[in-house]
């Protein structure tokens, strides 16, 4: 029970505290403190002693600080949370809030103590103890191989002290704040500096967790190693890092990895971010644990048993969120947080991640998977999976859906066509490469074809996807085949599949917008039988037809 002289000694500190703080350590007195509180003079000397004692006790009660807080229990759970985390967890707390961390109490108690004897015994007191949680911390840090025996641990400790108490003391007057998770990450690079070279640290802090990052690093020797001994550095065991995206000056890593629990996500980040730029973290799961030689192998093999499980080990490959198998006329375009991969004819995979944009290399590693699914299914009896051979004038030419890793030969066939041809195609010769980037990855509604010469070349694309994107009744189709294989009946072949395709879509009816005057383009589509309809505008022919008119392949293989 609260006896009358503790309560009376709590309302003298209480007041007391509240008249430090408005008038500082020079405009208090015990007579005001005493008229504050309610009591006698008498009374404030008797339960807290004169001025000197009573700010002592108004210190010690009343002023506390977050990061000496955090510091302190570092000290006190050794092996909960690793050093270097419980380092960069209280810098992080002094610079968000750094009156909670040095008060101005305090401070003004530190300069003052320069000049008085009673204030200097008291603040050297709190100085001591400040001292030695961190230089214990210090100490657990080159315990567990962080520190290089180059460094002094008395420095070290003289440095986070000077260093939080004089952040305190300028904040309110600095022309430029830094964002906490800069000030983090500037923190832990000062500390992962400090670590030896070898950096072979102990690990003794129980239960950890997994987690996936994505960083980009400066694409020169060194890079990859300072992210990963920065990881290392609060104690993260790596599983798995690869890079996943380059281009001039940057490479993107992926690492999956495993932390001690107590290690926040804000911490992960602030060590990702000394060593890299633009870091993505989500969670992980125990799987992680595996290279991807081994995931690739064992989805492999599940594969074999059951090919219709490769949009959900795709799924797995690139650490999506969510999978989804749509109709190829349906559902969303590829945007940096989708995937949307051509898996058959008919049906397409759409893959989102929330955490973090897809890499180019992702897209290329889940398209492969989804075609050996297809080659499985051949395997089983599914003769369409992989494509078709179909006969042209000079012997066959090979028909499938195209792939991502298409790209280059695309560009290269694009690159081989005049300008004549382009201008035919997309009524201009500069449009092409965004346009057919994008639906090489079955990115967008519909599908597609790309098809082979003798030599192994894409010699022809084929596009069908709806007129509209809210149109699933109107097929538009359009074909460019490169100049030295036109007359060949390579765009008749590519048009039989994509009428074929068409209808296993679902599409009644097929639109192709072509040049008034590309009469080459015109007679193909008048050879398959259908009963088209022709708009004139502008230049430009619209053909419609409908499909159920008659049976285009028949027509279409008879005209060779």
């Amino acid at each position: 029970m609260v006896t009358s002289d503790e309560e009376t000694r709590r309302r003298i500190i209480d007041a007391a505290a509240g008249l430090f703080a408005q008038h500082g350590y020079e405009g208090v007195g015990v007579q005001k403190v005493a008229q504050a509180a309610g009591v006698s003079q008498y009374a404030v000397r008797k339960h807290t002693g004169g001025r000197a004692e009573l700010f002592a006790s108004v210190m010690t009660e009343k002023v506390t600080s977050a990061a000496a807080d955090q510091i302190a229990s570092a000290v006190e759970a050794p092996n909960e949370v690793p050093p270097l985390a419980a380092i960069v967890a209280a810098g992080s707390a002094v610079f968000a809030n750094p009156e909670r961390s040095w008060d101005l109490l305090e401070l003004e108690a530190l300069t003052r103590a320069q000049r008085d004897d009673e204030l200097r015994e008291i603040e050297e007191k709190r100085i001591r103890e400040r001292w030695d949680n961190v230089h214990a911390v210090v100490a657990r840090v080159r315990a567990a191989g962080g520190v290089d025996d180059d460094v002094d641990d008395d420095v070290l400790t003289h440095f986070a002290l000077a260093l939080s108490s004089g952040l305190a003391l300028i904040d309110p007057m600095v022309p430029k704040r830094p964002t906490e998770q800069a000030w983090d990450a500037l923190t832990t690079r000062i500390g992962v500096a400090m670590a030896p070279g070898d950096m072979l640290l102990h690990d003794d802090h129980g239960p950890r967790s997994n987690w996936r990052i994505l960083v980009d690093v400066p694409d020169r020797p060194g890079g990859v190693d300072r992210f990963v001994r920065a990881m290392a550095a609060i104690h993260g065991y790596a599983l798995a890092v690869y890079v996943i995206d380059s281009s001039e000056g940057r490479r993107t890593l992926f690492m999956s990895l495993t932390a001690p629990t107590p290690v926040p996500e804000k911490t992960l980040l602030a060590a990702a971010l000394s060593a890299g730029t633009n870091v993505r973290i989500s969670p992980g799961f125990p799987e992680d644990a595996l290279d991807m030689p081994t995931q690739i192998l064992n989805g492999s093999a599940e594969l074999v048993t059951n090919p219709g499980a490769a949009p959900y080990i795709a799924m797995r490959l690139v650490a999506a969120d969510h999978v989804e198998v749509v109709e190829a006329t349906k559902g969303e375009v590829d945007s940096p947080d989708v995937l949307r991969l051509q898996w058959t004819p008919e049906r397409h995979v759409l893959l989102r991640r929330t955490w973090a944009p897809f890499a180019a290399s992702e897209q290329t590693r889940a398209s492969a998977l989804l075609r050996l699914s297809a080659a499985i299914a051949v395997a089983a009896g599914d003769s369409d999976a992989q494509g078709w051979v179909e006969p042209v004038k000079d012997g066959t030419v090979w028909i499938r859906l195209a792939y991502p890793e298409d790209a280059e030969a695309v560009t290269a066939m694009h690159g081989r066509c005049s300008d004549r041809t382009l201008y035919l195609r997309y009524v201009s010769t500069g449009d092409w490469h965004e346009i057919q980037m994008r639906r090489l990855s079955g990115g967008h509604s519909g599908a597609t074809l790309v098809a082979f010469g003798s030599e192994g070349t894409v010699i022809g694309l084929g596009n069908v996807f709806p007129e509209r994107p809210d149109n699933n009744v109107s097929a538009e189709i359009a074909v460019l085949v490169e100049d030295q294989h036109q007359g060949q009946g390579v765009g008749t072949a590519l048009l039989r599949r994509q009428l074929r395709i068409a209808e296993r879509m679902g599409f009644t009816e097929v639109v192709a917008v072509v040049l008034a005057d590309n009469g080459g383009m015109r007679r193909m589509l008048e050879r398959t039988g259908l009963s088209w309809t022709t708009t004139i505008e502008d230049g430009s022919a619209t053909m419609r037809a409908n499909l159920h008119d008659s049976d285009p392949l028949a027509r279409l293989e008879a005209h060779g």
